[in-house]
């Protein structure tokens, strides 16, 4: 650890702690960030300043045999879901002066390969990882590490695992959100198109919409609208296009929802492109809040999740676990989604044009 002179005395993490009179380990929480009471940080910060004491975190790194590093592993780094919370990621690293290593189990267009993620827990290359949106292919992986000791949190994850802290957003409710959004419009004919079958998040986000479609009359969302893709890659929106125009127009859901915006933005495309008009002909809507949903025509309606804070309390709580192993690795952290309407959403050309008899259905059958 390496320190400067300050007030004439040579300043220490011990000696910051018996003066501010708390243990070595609430210092270190405070400079790293973590969780202190007010009163507690003021001190402590109060009495690192009088006593000049300066961390270094490459001292820091060797008197605990660490690298100064985290892992971040992806399907895909070119993901614009991922690339929202690699933001907040790198927030939280820069508070704490630690680097970052990233790996994908998917590089580019190659078949699947986690061996560079495997190394990260063979050779120790990094102090912890997050896993993004990890499956049941990627549970080998989840397991080497908790067998090694190398702390994990998860982010996301499409398959449970009890091996690591995991953030998560509240997707139920988002598939509520949307599906109360749509009916409220005048839609009674609604399709989802999940991602992966066994993904917790799609789950969790048809559940959502189904309660919602049965507690109004007339609603439906038939078990031949409701299909799942292989990924929530954009190549699969295309997919799920192509199944829609397939059927006669009269056949087709009036409403569409896809698995994540980055399916529902192609899915939109495939539509123009087929001469089908988005909303007038069908209502598209997406989850995750990309900023390419704001940017696309018609801007899409979608439940955004907060990508920011996600990535910076799964870095959060990765720190926190490194610094002290002790924490309890098998708790989930949920966060609220918003729901933001916008053009690629509208009443069906079909439906009653009065507000007030939408709204009465809906609470008739609430």
């Amino acid at each position: 650890m390496r320190t400067r002179r300050g007030k004439g005395d040579t300043a220490t993490i011990t000696t910051v702690a018996a003066k501010a009179n708390v243990a070595p380990m609430t210092v270190s929480r405070v400079i790293n960030g973590g969780y202190a009471s007010p009163a507690v940080r003021a001190r402590v910060e109060r009495v690192i300043k009088e006593m000049g004491y300066a961390p270094s975190s490459t001292a820091r790194s060797l008197r605990y045999g660490r690298k100064g590093c985290i892992g971040v592993a992806v399907e895909s780094i070119h993901d614009a879901w991922f690339m929202g919370l690699l933001g907040g990621i790198e927030e939280e690293l820069a508070k704490s002066h630690v680097g970052l290593m990233l790996g994908s189990w998917k590089p580019g267009e190659r078949p699947y390969d986690s061996s560079a993620i495997a190394a990260w827990i063979d050779e120790r290359r990094v102090d912890g990882f997050i896993m993004v949106r990890s499956t049941k292919r990627e549970l080998p992986l989840l397991e080497a590490a908790a067998a090694a000791g190398v702390p994990v949190t998860l982010i996301c994850p499409d398959q449970a695992a009890d091996v690591g802290f995991t953030v998560r957003c509240r997707n139920f409710d988002a598939g509520k959100a949307l599906g109360t959004h749509l009916l409220a419009q005048g839609h009674r004919r609604l399709s989802f198109v999940g991602g992966p079958k066994d993904s917790i998040d799609s789950i969790d986000r048809l559940r959502g919409l189904q309660e919602v479609v049965a507690s109004v009359k007339g609603a439906m969302l038939r078990p031949e609208d409701v299909s799942f893709q292989s990924s929530y890659m954009p190549g699969a929106g295309k997919a799920a296009a192509l199944e829609y125009l397939k059927r006669p127009a009269a056949k087709r859901a009036s409403a569409v929802v896809l698995g994540n915006d980055s399916m529902a933005i192609v899915f939109i495309c495939e539509m123009l492109r087929a001469g089908v008009r988005v909303p007038e002909d069908v209502s598209v809507s997406g989850f995750d809040g990309i900023e390419e949903g704001e940017r696309c025509w018609p801007t899409l309606t979608t439940v955004a999740q907060p990508m920011h804070r996600l990535g910076a309390a799964a870095c959060r709580g990765l720190l926190d676990r490194i610094e002290d192993p002790t924490l309890d690795p098998g708790i989930t952290a949920e966060f609220p989604m918003l729901l933001a309407e916008r053009e690629s959403t509208a009443a069906p050309e079909s439906a009653p044009k009065s507000r007030k008899t939408r709204k009465q259905s809906l609470a008739s059958a609430s």
